[in-house]
């Protein structure tokens, strides 16, 4: 279980620092000699704030799902998956084009969201749900390490996303 704890400790690492270096780059402070390729979104100020107040509330759901993990809980970590990232999740709805819904944040978002985009939120929100089941899973046989693996498929999704786009 001691090997386990250091992955998750090191997955924590590599989040935050990921998040750090995502906030770096936002800010202008990237090195003169990198150039940033990734694609400028320029969405309507309502939906610019949602947008990023969902980033936080999914790096936010990451750390609670880390936690749980690292308290020896995967069934825990598994259910804040499913309701705070999965396919269910409400946030899920902007990222899947055929959804229909009251929600007018999620259909303005689907709207201006490019096609390459919401595939990339649906592969997340897909892979949180493939989380949540190997998780519960995890419970029964008490091997974090198929749980760690799946989860770094959804933190792969968030990485590839927001090394392609950046608001304006």
């Amino acid at each position: 279980m001691f090997g386990c704890a250091r992955v998750i400790v090191f997955s924590a690492c590599l989040t935050a620092a990921g998040a750090l270096a995502q906030e770096k780059a936002a800010h202008g402070h990237m090195h003169m000699t990198q150039k940033d390729m990734r694609s400028e979104l320029d969405f309507p100020p309502p939906m610019r704030q949602h947008m990023l107040s969902q980033m936080r509330a999914h790096l936010e759901a990451l750390q609670a799902i880390l936690a749980a993990l690292g308290a020896g809980d995967p069934g825990k970590a598994g259910d804040i998956a499913d309701k705070r990232l999965g396919l269910g999740a409400p946030g899920a709805a902007a990222c899947d084009p055929s959804a229909k819904g009251d929600d007018p944040m999620a259909a303005m978002m689907g709207a201006h969201m490019p096609p390459e985009m919401r595939e990339m939120g649906m592969a997340m929100h897909s892979s949180a749900s493939a989380f949540a089941a190997v998780a519960a899973k995890a419970r029964e046989t008490g091997d974090l390490r198929p749980a760690l693996a799946a989860l770094a498929t959804v933190t792969e999704n968030c990485a590839a996303c927001h090394s392609a786009f950046k608001l304006r």
